[in-house]
């Protein structure tokens, strides 16, 4: 059963961007879809959910989905699952910090996961851990994409010449509002990022720029 999720304009939640996904796929969203397809009621992970665009996207192609996010979203995915008669085995909202997945999630194994535009609101060294924890937690694909430094929002970034382990902090206040992003970030150049995850423990199958300068990677 597919139903739209937002008729809404985009909007952010809390000063971390504009929520993407409640409004439609990107090139990313629709690789994760189709590899989604190919499996028999697949656990997935949706990290960073926000509003459930993409989730309710993986429960319409079979997948059985848990959603994070900081925010709390329990209401909309509430309504997610009377729409569309789904338990919520199916499609399930926790409200928490994705630094915190340990706690969160216990020893419970996945077989994919999707992370869109929200690693970069760790610091490097939580991200790495995050990074590191989900390669236990996931058995076969991460999904993921970060806001590169070639993109806009790095044009008058302020840490772009720190090292990955000093680079966390806020746009300045025109930026912030054009991007609707009030937390602070860490930017990333491809071969940074490449690095991150491969230190981390993950194989990069498929890394590339959007027109935007954002990096999105498909990782195993």
């Amino acid at each position: 059963m597919k139903f739209s999720v937002s008729s809404e304009p985009y909007k952010s939640y809390s000063g971390f961007g504009v929520d993407v996904a409640i409004k439609r796929t990107d090139d990313l969203d629709k690789r994760m879809l189709e590899h989604l397809r190919g499996k028999d009621k697949p656990k997935v992970l949706d990290l960073g959910s926000g509003a459930g665009g993409q989730s309710v996207r993986m429960v319409e192609v079979g997948a059985l989905v848990l959603a994070i996010d900081v925010y709390d979203f329990s209401e909309e995915f509430a309504r997610y699952r009377s729409k569309g008669n789904w338990s919520e085995e199916v499609l399930k909202f926790i409200s928490a910090d994705i630094s915190d997945l340990p706690n969160v999630l216990d020893d419970k194994k996945f077989a994919d996961a999707s992370m869109q535009r929200t690693l970069h609101y760790l610091p490097y060294n939580k991200a790495f851990e995050t990074l590191k924890f989900l390669r236990t937690a996931v058995q076969d694909k991460l999904f993921i994409s970060v806001t590169g430094m070639d993109s806009a929002v790095g044009e008058n970034y302020v840490g772009k010449n720190l090292p990955l382990s000093e680079r966390f902090m806020k746009l300045e206040s025109a930026e912030a509002d054009i991007f609707q992003i009030q937390a602070p970030i860490c930017l990333y150049r491809q071969e940074e990022f490449i690095s991150l995850l491969e230190t981390a423990g993950w194989k990069v199958e498929d890394i590339w720029q959007s027109a935007f300068g954002n990096l999105k990677a498909v990782c195993f």
